[in-house]
């Protein structure tokens, strides 16, 4: 018998059976990339938390990630420990229903309780003041933080209320504001300073005491920049203070520039006096010395037997100098009875 050839096969089964290959094609290309979801590389700014079944597996720093794919693991991606993160504390900004009634000249006290005293802290001196806090931060725990979730930065903003809360109690209004005139610059600085150390100092305190109860954010404050102002109805008379403090000062240099002045002028003239005082007696003194340089020169030999001899002639010398200046000289002779009555009150 004669074997009979093989049925052709039809289109139809031909097409169903290329569509199978395809679809199995497929179907591998998807499984495999489900498998490899999680097979990426870490940059070096940022790190990845692996939650397995929902909980903290691992965190992966920069590198090649290894992790199942989800449903298994999922991959929470958060910035390095190195990069810093910003964030307005929202707990000390003043309600935008507030904002909105200080704009149309709403006085506190026709607002309600909350709204008049929404943003602004008590001082230790009993007065008002507002800070708007910028918060820099980094994530030093990147486990503690993923297990807080969302509820990690509200909570940061509450640490950072209460830090500023208790810090501007023990302070008074002028060492928060920092902007008295009478302050050098570089002080005003170092006080700016100090306090934005001490809130940071605070912050970070709160935030290792709920890490010692088991607790932790996995954050950790770097700095803290502040911007101190009034309440809206009270700036202008601080103003007005400020104004007033600056006027003072600028008038009571002006007058100790005057005074400097007066007194460089003063001691210059003092100084010109006593020197024309001092050239003049140096003067006569020497014109005194030079007249009787001869009498003091004819002092030692008056005990000699020419002494006598010798001041006659000078006395004769200096009376002819002197008689000739005179205009009219009357001479009388010693031994004569005679007498000359001279004008003037008897010496």
């Amino acid at each position: 018998m004669m074997a009979t050839a093989p049925l052709p096969a039809s289109a139809l089964a031909q097409s169903l059976r290329l569509g199978y290959r395809l679809l199995l094609a497929i179907t591998l290309l998807a499984g495999l990339g489900w498998l490899t979801a999680h097979v990426r590389p870490v940059p070096a700014d940022s790190q990845a938390v692996v939650l397995h079944f929902g909980a903290v597996d691992r965190v992966q720093r920069a590198g090649l990630l290894l992790a199942w794919p989800s449903p298994i693991d999922s991959i929470i991606w958060l910035p390095a420990t190195e990069r810093l993160q910003q964030r307005q504390v929202e707990g000390l900004s003043r309600n935008a229903h507030a904002l909105a009634l200080d704009g149309a000249g709403t006085s506190l006290q026709q607002m309600g309780d909350e709204l008049a005293g929404s943003g602004y802290l008590l001082t230790g001196d009993v007065g008002v003041v507002q800070l708007n806090a910028t918060v820099y931060y980094r994530i030093d725990d990147a486990a503690a933080y993923a297990r807080q979730g969302e509820q990690a930065l509200p909570a940061l903003d509450r640490l950072v209320s209460a830090a500023a809360l208790q810090l501007s109690a023990g302070r008074d209004l002028d060492s928060i504001l920092v902007t008295r005139s009478n302050q050098p610059s570089s002080q005003q600085a170092e006080l700016r300073e100090r306090l934005r150390g001490e809130l940071v100092q605070a912050v970070n305190q709160r935030l290792q005491q709920l890490r010692q109860r088991g607790v932790p954010l996995g954050l950790q404050v770097a700095r803290i920049d502040l911007t101190s102002s009034l309440p809206h109805a009270a700036q202008a008379a601080f103003d007005a203070v400020l104004t007033a403090d600056q006027t003072v000062e600028r008038q009571l240099a002006q007058a100790q520039t005057a005074a400097a002045r007066q007194q460089q002028q003063a001691s210059a003239a003092v100084s010109t006096i006593l020197n024309s005082a001092h050239a003049r007696a140096d003067e006569r003194l020497a014109q005194a010395r030079n007249e009787t340089s001869e009498i003091l020169a004819l002092a030692p030999r008056m005990q000699q037997p020419d002494g006598p001899a010798l001041l006659r002639q000078l006395y004769q010398d200096k009376i002819q100098q002197v008689l000739a200046k005179a205009g009219q000289v009357t001479t009388m002779d010693p031994d004569s009875s005679g007498r000359v009555i001279v004008p003037g009150v008897r010496p």
